[in-house]
């Protein structure tokens, strides 16, 4: 399956730059975002693929074993960041801590909103990558 056409936003963040940038923190309802559970994120044990959303990890939590892993170790306090596009928040970094809080039963989340300035502050220089997730 190839890259979510609403995850393919242009570019691929080189998330150190934007841990380093001062963005308020807010606590929003999961409802928010929940569309985001529904996204394939992630690739399923033994693929290389765009096919695993974090309903579908939740649900074969027992299977997704490395994935399952990350959830557990994921340490919720920190923020996820969310990124405006195509008129939907989408998760560009901290999808095994936002999969972790709806697994526990959690009803907000603590999020940073990028803006579309910071996103280009902090988006990767690498030039392998054209697009997020496609290689040249």
């Amino acid at each position: 399956m190839p890259l979510p056409e609403i995850l393919n936003i242009g570019f691929k963040t080189d998330e150190p730059k934007l841990w380093a940038i001062d963005i308020p923190i807010e606590e929003i309802d999961i409802s928010e975002i929940d569309y985001n559970l529904d996204i394939p994120y992630l690739e399923q044990e033994g693929t290389d693929d765009w096919n695993l959303t974090p309903r579908m990890l939740i649900k074969n939590f027992d299977k997704e074993i490395s994935h399952a892993k990350q959830v557990e170790k994921a340490d919720i306090t920190y923020p996820i960041e969310i990124y405006k596009h195509q008129e939907k928040w989408i998760i560009l970094d901290g999808i095994h801590r936002f999969t972790k809080v709806v697994r526990l039963g959690y009803k907000t989340i603590k999020v940073r909103r990028v803006t579309e300035e910071i996103a280009q502050k902090t988006k990767r220089s690498d030039k392998k990558y054209k697009k997020w997730g496609t290689k040249k």
